[in-house]
């Protein structure tokens, strides 16, 4: 559902230097939001608590953040993953009506997760009071919610409602920090959850200026589509893959115990952060620029295999995708790597700038290195989603994870030095086995479509966890 990535490269290409910028920036928004206000708001707090807020104070709010987000995108990747392809299919077929309906569902689980995510982790494991264990759950719901909301916004050609609520919602949080002024972990909680249900609020009424229809509740909605497992697992793998060496390294030389059984990586978690950020003009050039130039490439292909062409006419169409794969492959990594070289260089005036512990420069640099390779298996990822092959999709995340994992594990206890090394080993292993898998279904591109991945020749079942067609 590219929908806002085609009128982001309408405005691109139509509007001169203007266009560009404005695609871009609006790109940034739609495609990184969630990060965007997050990091906002963890710099913005990380320098407010330092100075009016007891280290034991500072330590709740902070803990309570990460948690938050990174348990929360845990715990919603396969909904979002699976409430996606069905809202998709409903909306290729003219089924409008039925997105509301699809959304609510997907919502409703994501808060039963997250409700019991957060009892488990800010109730039994950190032992808070009940005061902040209500808001630090609260937070963590609210996230996620915003990550099932997102990707639903990709349905709607108006971008500008989507950048008006992430802006307001951290106007939100902003202007409680600035005007009230709280001390105590409760009342900085309760201006993040502010702030984090304003976005909420206006990504769903944005949603629903598209997709009117009021929403009825029907659990069944995520079962009539086949392959629902393996798009969950390559939607849970992939968020592992991103947070497991975050969570090795709570346990290595130099974390700290901070509120109850809950750990932090003080040096690794703001380092790996501010890496992952990094992420973001490659997430957007994604939207705007590749997805949208691979999708046109493919629907020519569909369009000679479903009309009147001939085998040379469909192979000429194979063989422009894969030109375009490769022109995109390429155009991201040079961008990316470019951004990435100026981060290895500039590292040590960036710690500086922002305050930042010395020791992160180490995480940082290798973090924003990965970022370039990681770009490289979601790209690739999503051209196996067009393919139908969710069984290769769950391999490249499951690569990754596995790979990050050892590299961590047999690195943590080298010290500060290291950090950062597993997320690029799992990452360089995802981007070279996607490369590979995308090379090869390319290739065999015209047998895939009429006969390996065909419904009429193979059937159903097993259809889209297929790993070797």
């Amino acid at each position: 559902m590219a929908g806002i990535g085609f009128r982001l490269d309408r405005i691109a290409r139509q509007d001169g230097l203007g266009g560009i910028a404005n695609a871009a920036f609006h790109g940034a928004v739609v495609s990184s939001g969630p990060w965007l206000m997050t990091a906002f708001a963890m710099f913005l707090l990380q320098r407010w608590t330092r100075t009016t807020m007891t280290p034991a104070d500072h330590a709740v709010v902070q803990t309570s953040l990460v948690y938050a987000f990174g348990v929360s995108t845990v715990i919603t990747a396969p909904l979002a993953m699976i409430a996606t392809r069905v809202a998709s299919d409903h909306f290729y077929l003219e089924r409008r009506d039925a997105i509301p309906s699809i959304l609510m569902s997907a919502l409703v689980w994501a808060t039963l997760a997250s409700l019991i995510a957060g009892n488990l982790l800010f109730g039994f494991a950190a032992g808070m009071r009940p005061g902040l264990f209500l808001l630090a759950t609260a937070v963590l719901t609210l996230f996620a919610q915003i990550w099932i909301a997102s990707p639903f916004l990709h349905a709607t050609w108006r971008h500008r409602p989507i950048f008006l609520a992430y802006l307001a919602g951290i106007a939100m949080t902003a202007l409680a920090l600035a005007v009230i002024r709280p001390s105590a972990p409760a009342a900085v909680l309760a201006a993040i959850a502010a702030g984090l249900l304003v976005t909420l609020v206006l990504l769903i009424s944005a949603i629903r200026d598209d997709f009117p229809n009021s929403p009825e509740w029907r659990a069944n909605w995520f079962g009539r589509t086949p392959g629902l497992l393996a798009l969950g697992a390559a939607g849970l793998a992939n968020a592992l893959a991103i947070w497991i060496d975050k969570w090795l390294l709570w346990w290595a030389p130099g974390s700290v115990q901070a509120v109850g059984a809950l750990r932090v990586n003080p040096v690794n978690d703001q380092a790996s952060f501010l890496g992952l950020l990094t992420m973001i003009p490659g997430l957007t050039l994604i939207l705007v620029t590749t997805e949208t130039r691979f999708d046109r490439a493919f629907a020519a292909l569909m369009g000679h295999c479903t009309g009147a062409a001939n085998l040379r006419r469909i192979e000429k169409a194979r063989r422009h995708v894969a030109r375009t794969i490769r022109l995109d492959l390429r155009l991201l990594m040079v961008e990316q790597a470019i951004l990435a070289g100026f981060c290895w260089v500039l590292a040590p005036e960036i710690i500086r700038l922002l305050d930042m512990n010395a020791r992160g420069m180490f995480g940082f640099r290798l973090t924003a290195v990965g970022v370039v390779f990681h770009l490289v298996a979601i790209q690739m990822s999503i051209i196996l989603s067009y393919y139908d092959l969710a069984g290769r999709i769950v391999a490249v995340w499951g690569s990754f994870l596995l790979a990050s994992a050892i590299g961590t594990i047999l690195l943590r206890d080298s010290g500060f030095a290291s950090f950062g090394f597993g997320y690029l080993a799992g990452a360089v292993t995802a981007a070279s086995l996607a490369i590979g898998l995308v090379a090869q279904a390319t290739g065999r591109l015209t047998y895939l479509l009429f006969v390996g991945n065909n419904p009429a020749v193979v059937g159903n079942n097993g259809l889209w966890a297929r790993f070797w067609p």
